[in-house]
């Protein structure tokens, strides 16, 4: 149930901007929606990679997670924790 809140609070920024230029027409406003909402995974790869100690914590944090995934017996859960932690890892230069 977190996670669907997290979900929803990411997605958040771009609806409100959809919403809010909706009256230029649909095609710009869902255009504007989809790059608000991509912006923020963006951003967070742009500060992990600046900021490598970051990058180190979240490949930690997201290891954990992948090893409890992984023990609850959701497989393609923990695999996309794992390729998370191979991100965070590639952004920090560990690779």
């Amino acid at each position: 149930m977190l996670l669907l809140a997290i979900c929803l609070a990411g997605l958040t920024p771009g609806i409100a901007t959809a919403l809010l230029l909706r009256h230029r027409g649909w095609l710009l406003a869902t255009a504007a929606g989809l790059a608000v909402t991509l912006s923020l995974p963006g951003l967070l790869l742009l500060a992990m990679v600046a900021m490598p100690p970051l990058g180190y914590l979240v490949a930690a944090l997201s290891a954990a997670v992948a090893v409890k995934a992984y023990d609850d017996g959701q497989v393609f859960v923990g695999t996309a924790w794992a390729l998370v932690v191979v991100t965070a890892f590639a952004c920090a230069g560990a690779w």
